[in-house]
């Protein structure tokens, strides 16, 4: 009985997985990162900026400092330009002062420069303390 050829088996005996309709050379020569495969995904749908702003929010309070934080938060990322929320317009004044010194902390905390200025919104109804 002649039926359709099998792929051959691999080292462990069994025959490679394919996923429905994909062809052996569809499939990927090396491994890649899962980390690189979900920045490639989050690239793909526009997001990539999420992740950035994720880690941003994460190592905020060590860029600028406790008392900067406690009046301060990072509220979303435009390009490289940071979005932060303040609870008084004094506070809109000093990080225009800080941008320059916040923008290099922040590249020292994430390893690479994600932001290249910043803009402040007084938004009164955020209190952190």
């Amino acid at each position: 009985m002649n039926g359709p050829e099998r792929p051959p088996e691999g080292p462990s005996g069994r025959r490679p997985s394919r996923r429905r309709g994909e062809r052996r050379e569809d499939r990927p020569e090396t491994p890649r990162s899962l980390g690189r495969s979900v920045d490639d995904y989050l690239a793909s749908q526009g997001l990539l900026g999420m992740r950035t702003f994720g880690e941003i929010a994460v190592c905020w309070a060590e860029a600028v400092g406790e008392d900067v934080a406690s009046h301060t938060r990072p509220r979303s990322l435009s390009g490289t330009e940071l979005i932060v929320s303040v609870d008084h317009p004094g506070w809109a004044t000093q990080l225009a002062f800080l941008a320059g010194t916040i923008c290099d902390r922040l590249a020292d905390q994430l390893g690479y420069r994600a932001v290249e200025s910043l803009k402040a919104h007084v938004d009164a109804r955020f209190r952190l303390d």
